[in-house]
């Protein structure tokens, strides 16, 4: 067997050192006495990779990433599944840590010669419901030098259309005060075409960003629709793409970011191509927040298409318990680890 090939791949039970609710398992790829890690992943992607995957990578070599994916690809029952996908992309980063590791260097200059050492990041909390909240918490949030802040703008369904649009603009104008510059809003995929029009006749586009995934389905007409009947209004949109979609139909005029999820789309492999189309269409990349690690060097190796990573203000320093040296952020930057693979060391390895 070639020394670089996959030898064991195992699914780690870490949920004791997490929350109630969070996820807590890794995926460990053995390979040339040395173990790569990715995680957390959640029970229902550690289940999928606990079986016919995990076996389909047994022999792989680690430097063969599209060769990986393809066998993953053939031996899934589910390969545009959400989970599966989700399965998929993590044994991908799990295997390119390995893979660094072997080689002792960052992720990061295996993607590229010329990585940086600080990515910029923008923080989001989408839990906190902005119209209630006192104008000194959003000050606060964006006060800690980040790229910028992402709020929460879920439609309210007691509320008629028009009279929701108009409280949602409230809402935008309110944050904008509170921090004295423009942020963007995740929609979190509970909008339609009718309020999105709404909002956007109501609504001054200068104190926004973008506003993310407002439709409940990847839906190219929908999105088409809204990109011609409201051409100031900025969309973000990608964080639902899968292992095999073709992102082309979301890579719209007015598109104002693509925001994969590294993970979610199948893993690195995956992320650095979609980069490459994004680029190619002048479309900014902004990699979302729960696959915050292997986003980090995706962007250090990529700068001039990635502009900043997501941190989950609510929720990342919950994973980051799993870690015995856990991601540094300073100033809105976060620090690229300097280590072998991917960088921090599991607590339980």
């Amino acid at each position: 067997m070639n020394d670089l090939n996959i030898d064991k791949v195992e699914i780690i039970d870490c949920t004791d050192l997490v929350g109630p609710g969070d996820d807590g398992h890794l995926v460990a790829v053995h390979a040339a006495g040395q173990v790569g890690w990715y995680g957390p992943v959640s029970v229902a992607a550690a289940t999928a990779l606990d079986g016919s995957l995990a076996a389909s990578a047994i022999g792989t070599d680690v430097t063969d990433h599209s060769g990986l994916l393809s066998a993953l690809h053939g031996a899934s029952a589910k390969p545009g599944d959400a989970v599966t996908s989700w399965a998929i992309g993590a044994l991908d980063c799990a295997v390119w840590d390995v893979r660094a590791r072997i080689e002792q260097r960052p992720v990061a200059t295996l993607l590229s010669t010329t990585a940086r050492s600080h990515v910029p990041a923008y923080a989001s909390w989408l839990t906190l419901d902005v119209q209630l909240a006192d104008a000194e918490t959003i000050r606060r949030v964006a006060g800690q030098d980040w790229q910028f802040t992402k709020w929460s703008l879920r439609r309210s369904r007691g509320l008629p259309v028009a009279d929701d649009a108009k409280r949602m603009a409230g809402v935008v104008h309110q944050v904008a005060e509170a921090t004295g510059s423009p942020a963007a809003f995740d929609a979190l995929w509970t909008w339609d075409p009718t309020l999105a029009l709404g909002f956007s006749e109501q609504v001054d586009h200068t104190k926004m960003i973008w506003l993310e995934e407002p439709l409940a389905s990847y839906d190219g007409t929908g999105y088409s629709d809204i990109a011609t009947a409201c051409p100031y209004l900025a969309l973000a949109l990608g964080e639902r793409l899968r292992l095999g979609d073709d992102p082309k139909e979301l890579l719209l005029p007015n598109l104002g970011a693509l925001t994969i999820d590294v993970v979610g789309c199948g893993g690195l492999t995956v992320a650095a191509g979609l980069v490459a189309e994004a680029a190619v269409a002048s479309v900014p990349v902004y990699p979302h927040g729960r696959s915050l690690l292997p986003a980090v060097h995706l962007a250090a190796a990529f700068p001039e298409a990635i502009a900043a990573v997501e941190y989950q203000l609510q929720w990342e320093p919950h994973r980051q318990l799993l870690f015995a040296d856990p991601l540094e952020c300073e100033g809105g930057q976060v620090v690229v680890p300097s280590a072998p693979g991917l960088g921090p060391t599991p607590r339980r390895r």
